[in-house]
Parts: C-alpha cells; structure tokens; sequence
C-alpha cells in the first residue's frame, strides 16, 4: 500500500503493508513528519477530515470504509492551516476524538520553483478574478480589465520546444484575448473544446453554490451569491478558485506555468493525468504536444493530457516558457500600465489599481 503524505516538511511517499494498523500508520506519520503537537489528517479533493478516531486502534487499514492506497494526505499539527477534525495523535500517541470537525478547505496548489522545489503555497497567479490575490490586498468585488489587443504571438507559428526523446514537440496553443482566456484553455485541454466557456462558468457557480461551507465569503472575499453572479459575466476572468475546481472535476492535476518566474503551482496534485496551462500575467494559454512526424500549426493530433509519471513533457513545457520569457511574452503585473474606464486616471500596477479601486468604488479598468 503506497500513500502520499504532504506535511509542512514536505512531501513523501509511505510504502505499507496492508496489515498495518491506525495505530502504526498514525507513530509512522508521526515520525515521517516531525510534528510534536496534535496531528490532524485530510484527504481528497477538496480535502475532507479523516475520522481515524472513530476506530479502534488496532484497526486495519485495508478494512477502513476510506481507501487509502494511492491517496495524498495533508498532515498538519492541529490549528494550524491543514484545518481540523481528522484523526489525531497527542502526546502519548493514541487517538482521541476531535470535540467539533472543523470544515473543509477550497482546493489548494503548491507553487514548485524552477528548480523543482516547493517554496509556497498558493492559490493561484494574479489574476483580476479576485480569488487569486491575497486578503490585504483585494477591494470587496473583483476588477474587471479589459486586455490591450496588441498581436504578441502568431497562433499560424506558434512557438515550440521539441522533446529531447524524439516523441514529439511541445507548442503553445494561444487562446483568445476575450477574457474567457482561461475557461478556454481548460476547455481544450480536458474536453476538447466540447465545453464553452459559458457553460465552464456554470459549472464553477455550481460547485460554488454546493459547497457553501468550502467556498465561504472568507474565501471567495465576497458573498458567494455575488461571486456567482460576477463568474458567469463575460468579462471576468477566471483564478486560481476555478483551477482547483476544475483541476477537481476532470480528476487533472493541472500544472500552471509562470512565464516571467518559471515556478510550476500544481492543482490536484497526485493525480494520475495532468494538463498544463501557461499563465503570463493576465493571459492563460496552453502547452500540447505535436507528436513526431505532425505539423505543429496543425492541432487535430495535439495531445492534451499527460501521464503525471512521465515528466519529460513537463520539463518540455518549462523549456518553452523559458523561451516564451526570453520573447517577453508576459505582463509585469506590478508595473505595467492601466487606465481606469470610468474616469480615464493613468495608474501603474495591480496595487495602484486596487487601491483606485478601493478609494473611488471604480472597478473597470483598461490595459494600455
């Protein structure tokens, strides 16, 4: 039996047997994890507690109702950001009940830095979506912004990197500059395009409004009602609150590209397929592979998805958004340059924004 655990220290994989205990698997984890306080355990996706202490100790793993083989674990001490009500260790090692189960959490990501490291936690890029920005930073409704026009890539000569193996070679798809960038994006590269963005919308409102507990105002920083409303307009973008719940639906992890840093942020992480999608500041595309002997401007043989065993596209995909950066192919969110459409101020950045924003109530914004 193989489980991934992800704790504070990181992440590892536990080979057990399938006669190990509750009581082994939770002193393994201990030891595993370094944790001296009371440890809490969720999985799925989006994390749910797991009861461990609704069993007696010497119960098998194999004859738990969860099973775990292939399951990610999130360990955490209990209060802190794993959330609670899982099973729990104290200090003599046994289990004891949890007295209230704290709720669930909105899907996470792991940011990986060029070098492959986890270095943060985060939920997504920038993006106007509002689900994506920090809690200090973001004024009570998203922004809206409406992309400059100017051509910086031609989708006739897409830009590609090929494989080192042979198999084939790694191309950017460019999706519209409509604002449905990444509802696009997610909808070529997991159905095919059978999905539009309207309806990849809908179904982002849905799950909102089915997991009220998940998606709270805390969360979506506005009343979940109003963020419903606000996704389903044509003008608003998507973030990292829409990846993870896509990355949950189509069961992806979807690898997300940071062009100007080359940091990988994983939603879903431990899945068995993965998709990839390039984030360049305000835009998303995505990365395919043209198989050997293809046309890379031609997309009726891309594939899409990918083995998550097999990182040698990944590492093809990294290669191109090493190109795409030396091309500038992304916007400096920190400084680039924005007019206000409801009262045409000049301001520069995403904080000059936000803060305009807060001030005067004006939400709509133009990039120039």
């Amino acid at each position: 039996m193989r489980i991934k655990i992800r704790a504070p220290n990181g992440s590892q994989v536990l080979a057990l047997s399938p006669e190990t205990t509750i009581s082994s698997f939770l002193s393994e984890i201990r030891s595993k994890t370094s944790l001296s306080g009371d440890v809490e355990i969720k999985y799925g996706y989006p994390p749910k507690s797991l009861h461990l202490s609704e069993y007696p100790s010497s119960t098998l793993l194999r004859d738990i109702p969860t099973k775990l083989e292939g399951e990610q674990l999130i360990i955490s001490e209990s209060g802190g950001g794993g959330g609670g009500g899982g099973g729990v260790i104290r200090g003599t090692g046994s289990i004891a009940n949890t007295s209230t189960a704290s709720r669930s959490e909105p899907p996470s990501a792991t940011v990986y830095s060029e070098k492959g490291k986890s270095v943060a936690k985060s939920s997504a890029p920038f993006s106007f979506s509002g689900g994506a920005q920090d809690s200090t930073s973001q004024p009570d409704a998203p922004l809206t912004l409406n992309r400059s026009l100017k051509p910086k890539i031609n989708k006739d000569d897409p830009p590609d990197v090929p494989l080192k193996s042979g198999r084939g070679t790694m191309v950017l798809r460019v999706m519209e500059d409509d604002n449905s960038c990444l509802f696009s994006a997610i909808s070529y590269v997991a159905t095919g395009s059978l999905y539009s963005a309207a309806e990849l919308r809908q179904l982002i409102a849905t799950t909102i409004q089915e997991n009220p507990d998940i998606y709270s105002e805390a969360v979506l920083e506005q009343k979940p009602d109003g963020y419903c409303e606000w996704i389903q307009m044509e003008s608003s973008w998507g973030g990292g609150i829409e990846l993870g719940i896509f990355a949950n639906f189509f069961d992806l992890e979807i690898c997300t590209i940071d062009v100007s840093t080359n940091e990988v942020i994983r939603f879903n992480e431990g899945k068995a397929n993965r998709a990839v999608v390039v984030y360049s500041g305000i835009h998303y595309d995505t990365i395919v592979l043209s198989p050997a002997g293809s046309r890379t401007n031609d997309p009726s043989k891309d594939k899409r998805i990918f083995s998550s065993s097999d990182d040698e596209e990944l590492e093809g995909a990294l290669e191109l958004c090493r190109e795409l950066k030396k091309r500038k192919y992304f916007t400096d969110t920190k400084s680039f340059s924005l007019k206000c459409n409801i009262c045409k101020t000049g301001l520069k950045g995403q904080k000059a924004a936000v803060a305009h924003a807060k001030s005067t109530g004006h939400m709509d914004f133009g990039e120039y």
